[in-house]
């Protein structure tokens, strides 16, 4: 055991620096363009390579790789060192506190510049302006996010499980169905006449490759693993939708975004031996992997698609947990979220502990490490705690413990920043904050600067002994076992005495290594100037004790909402981005999960305070904000809570729709007037299991995945329901 745990440190110091690094060389930097990638022109047609536009980088560096050999090589190193961290938590030295979490990863894409239109994108708006209807909310106005629904005016598309009823809003009837059998239907876009139906479905068996890697192993994807789907439809005619192609990526859907005819698509594929992303099942070209995380733990693929032509390009980035995208109108931003690294914490302890050695045994212990072998270092140090009584061993840790007590560990964002022309991808450097982010409403551009908010937690090492534990046998015990022979019809009963000694059970004493959360919570807001990506203005310990709940950029106001006891609404001032200010805050109870705006200065909320809160907030004067109307319904919860494609803003109609459920009595979707800056409930839709509404003209459509109600935007009265097809 205590040879796995010098293979273990071997392996840390080797990810840490502080052996020679794995190399992964190939590397983005001004004038080169080193690496390729492949575009398909359609499903079965034949790839062509052209190279990538590398960009200038103006900070840091994107490391990829040369060959699948070098993927493969790295992979496997990888996965030997998640499999000996498992075994030590069992050793004598164990690692404490590893955080692990889902990966979130969010995309806010932007279409064309207005001032550059492509006619695909012209026709599709003016289709768009020919009738009123709100599309989807989004985050910035005319950037397309994934949804359930969608709706054009002509026709509306609807998610219902595994399939996709597509209504004529004309006609008022499904006019046609498209199935996809065992897959999760998990977004859509309408594009002109082209529907996109991104999907997901497990891998009922392994996938095997066979790339003759001098590894001699084979590339696999493992039973289980998702795999995602995206479907092209041509629906000009509604009842006839025409499946024009559809492209296979491995990996679980994280989200997508449509930049005029462009469509990205973000998916996660855990990292575990020599996996490689693939598309239509070819592999992501090893020129397109990044290694982004020191300790990575998933690939974060994107595949940049032109909807009109089939082609496209794909990246895959080696990220960790809580990872984020978010898109501008021209570069895109892939965000790593960095906790506290326990490898690192234990990492300090070692090198710590050295100073407090004997000189001879510090002098050992230094040799061995100067010329790497761990094995050694262990040894010693093991040889010489055990000459030591606990309390001596304990007296040392303390020592090490207080000389390590100003070490802070921090959360931070890493943020890689490309540059994003239709399929092509160009690198442009790295920045970082310190936090992390909540979610899309948490960063955006301004003009030349992005801004970014984030909750900071700080973490301090602790190191515990535990003395060693000498379990004592017991005296030596009697059993007996009696044995009956039989021969001819004659039995004759033994017995046999058995006497018991209990081995010695001794447990090895152990070092605990653990990262504790010290101090209060804090929240941030940053500016960074995009010319040199670099953090030029900051705002910091922003409501200590509590974290971001809910945040947006409307003009240059930055709103931010934190939360523990009661609503503290932040009003930024990033008008001067070098210098964000805050101008005012206000306390009421309860929090919002979503602001949105309106007219006349005004500011939507949406949150909790016992059951649904709808708050609307006067911020014509930031630095007197005001609650100057509420709706409270308790016992009552939205889907808008997670979700913000859920809230439909009528502006013309002064009408916000929102759906929700009452515990014990209805759901459906709560129409409410903000009506001159008034809030009133102006009725409860009943609709079962309402998770969307939207409007065409002066119809007002609620929708479940099985029916659609049609109502009078007017009276708010039913005019007609619509079965849907599940």
């Amino acid at each position: 055991m205590e040879r796995k745990v010098v293979i273990v440190l071997g392996v840390i110091a080797l990810l840490l620096g502080a052996l020679t690094p794995i190399s992964i060389d190939t590397v983005f930097r001004v004038g080169r363009s080193s690496s390729t990638i492949t575009t398909q022109t359609q499903e079965t047609g034949s790839p062509v390579s052209r190279p990538i536009d590398v960009g200038e980088v103006l900070s840091g560096e994107l490391r990829t790789f040369k060959s699948y050999d070098e993927v493969a090589d790295y992979l496997i190193s990888l996965d030997n060192a998640k499999a000996l961290v498992n075994n030590l938590i069992s050793s004598w030295l164990t690692l404490g506190a590893i955080r692990v979490g889902g990966v979130a990863l969010v995309t806010t894409a932007v279409p064309p510049s207005p001032s550059t239109p492509s006619a695909e994108s012209a026709k599709a708006g003016a289709d768009m302006r020919a009738v009123r209807t709100p599309g989807t909310n989004v985050q910035v106005v005319g950037v397309d996010e994934p949804d359930i629904v969608k709706c054009d005016g002509r026709v509306l598309a609807v998610t219902s499980f595994n399939k996709v009823n597509l209504v004529g809003v004309k006609e008022r009837k499904v006019l046609s169905t498209v199935s996809f059998k065992d897959e999760e239907v998990s977004g859509l876009f309408l594009y002109g006449d082209m529907l996109v139906v991104l999907t997901t479905k497990p891998n009922v068996y392994p996938l095997v490759l066979d790339l003759g890697l001098r590894c001699r192993c084979n590339v696999i994807i493992p039973s289980g693993t998702s795999n995602t789907t995206v479907y092209l439809y041509n629906v000009s005619s509604v009842d006839n939708p025409v499946l024009q192609r559809k492209f296979s990526i491995t990996g679980t859907y994280s989200t997508s975004r449509m930049n005029g005819k462009y469509v990205y698509v973000i998916t996660s594929l855990p990292i575990s031996g020599p996996t490689i992303p693939l598309i239509n099942g070819v592999p992501v070209m090893a020129e397109n992997i990044a290694k982004v995380d020191v300790e990575p733990t998933a690939y974060t693929t994107v595949m940049a698609l032109d909807v009109s032509t089939g082609s496209y390009t794909s990246y895959a980035f080696m990220t960790g947990y809580n990872s984020w995208f978010y898109m501008s109108p021209n570069n895109l931003y892939l965000v790593s979220a960095e906790g506290p690294s326990v490898l690192e914490a234990y990492n300090a302890v070692v090198s710590a502990l050295v100073n407090y050695l004997p000189a001879n045994v510090a002098s050992e212990v230094r040799r061995s490490l100067e010329i790497g072998d761990l094995m050694k270092c262990v040894d010693v140090i093991s040889e010489y705690f055990s000459s030591l009584s606990y309390k001596e061993v304990g007296s040392l840790l303390t020592k090490v413990s207080d000389s390590l007590a100003g070490k802070v560990f921090s959360e931070l964002s890493n943020f890689y920043m490309f540059s994003v022309k239709g399929i092509n991808v160009s690198f442009r450097g790295r920045f970082e904050v310190a936090g992390r982010v909540l979610d899309q409403f948490s960063m955006e551009e301004l003009g030349e600067h992005f801004i970014v908010a984030t909750t900071s937690t700080s973490s301090v090492i602790k190191v515990r002994y535990d003395q060693p534990i000498v379990i004592v046998p017991p005296m030596p015990s009697e059993k007996y076992i009696e044995i009956t022979e039989c021969n001819d019809s004659r039995c004759v009963t033994k017995t046999v005495t058995l006497t018991q000694i209990p081995q010695q059970q001794q447990y090895k004493p152990r070092m605990y290594v653990d990262l504790v959360p010290v101090g209060e919570t804090g929240n941030n807001v940053f500016t960074v100037r995009l010319k040199e990506l670099k953090v030029v203005g900051a705002l910091r310990g922003l409501a200590e004790g509590e974290r971001i709940y809910a945040s947006r950029l409307i003009g240059t106001m930055f709103y931010l909402v934190t939360y523990r006891q009661v609503d503290p609404l932040f009003a930024i001032d990033v008008s001067n981005p070098e210098k964000p200010a805050v101008l005012g805050y206000l306390k009421i109870p309860g929090f919002s999960e979503y602001l949105h705006p309106l007219q006349r200065s005004k500011l939507l909320g949406v949150g909790i305070e016992e059951g649904l809160k709808i708050s609307l907030f006067d911020v014509s004067n930031p630095a007197k904000m005001a609650e100057v109307s509420k709706v409270s319904i308790p016992k009552a919860w939205s889907i808008a809570y997670q979700d913000h494609h859920a809230v439909t803003v009528d502006m013309d109609n002064e009408l916000v729709f929102i759906p929700i459920s009452v515990r014990g009595y209805a759901s459906g979707v709560l129409a409410v007037s903000y009506r001159n800056d008034v809030l009133v409930v102006k009725k409860l839709i009943e609709h079962e299991g309402a998770l969307r509404t939207t409007y065409v003209g002066d119809e007002l459509y609620t929708i479940s995945p099985n029916l659609v109600k049609v109502l009078g935007i007017g009276n708010l009265s039913v005019i007609q329901e619509i079965k849907l097809s599940t």
